[in-house]
């Protein structure tokens, strides 16, 4: 019970009207309308389009993957969560995986991220394992391929649907 009450004292408090919230992994920005992650200066550096809002390319590739298809919970991943991922990314391009961060060191998505590469090169996945997006509001992060980003941000990923039925039955 303390220890529970302990993790909640360290995250930031908000009150609104009368309404009082904690927001885990956030700050206030300057305008005082919108919220980001909080990061290092290194993650800054690494993987700030990771956090950047979806546009485009990036936000056809978010919905391209219908939902989450590898879920971590508050136990933490484990061996077996890195060898589903690379699994998962074998049969697919990129994967969503949905991502409880409490159980991560500083409750961060972005150590989550690199402990689940770690696990999943330890698997024998590719070391080329991109971040494609997270995003911090579902705990979501969106995981490709090598080389995936390049296809993404060039326009041939994801691909384009295939013809409606009526025409496909017309070439038969």
């Amino acid at each position: 019970m303390y220890r529970f009450l302990i993790s909640f004292i360290s995250w930031p408090l908000l009150l609104s009207k009368s309404l009082a919230f904690v927001l885990p992994e956030c700050q206030l920005q300057s305008n005082h309308q919108s919220w980001s992650p909080l990061q290092s200066s290194s993650d800054n550096n690494l993987n700030s389009a990771a956090f950047e809002p979806l546009s485009g390319n990036r936000q056809k590739a978010w919905q391209h993957a219908k939902k989450p298809l590898l879920r971590i919970g508050g136990k933490g991943a484990t061996k077996t969560h890195g060898n589903s991922l690379r699994q998962l990314l074998d049969q697919h391009t990129v994967v969503k995986v949905k991502v409880n961060p409490s159980a991560f060191e500083e409750g961060s998505l972005l150590n989550a991220f690199e402990v689940l590469k770690q696990l999943a090169v330890e698997s024998g996945a590719n070391d080329g394992m991109e971040l494609i997006h997270i995003r911090t509001s579902d705990k979501v992060i969106l995981f490709g391929k090598e080389g995936t980003l390049g296809l993404i941000d060039s326009g041939d990923f994801p691909p384009p649907p295939p013809p409606p039925r009526e025409q496909r039955e017309q070439k038969e």
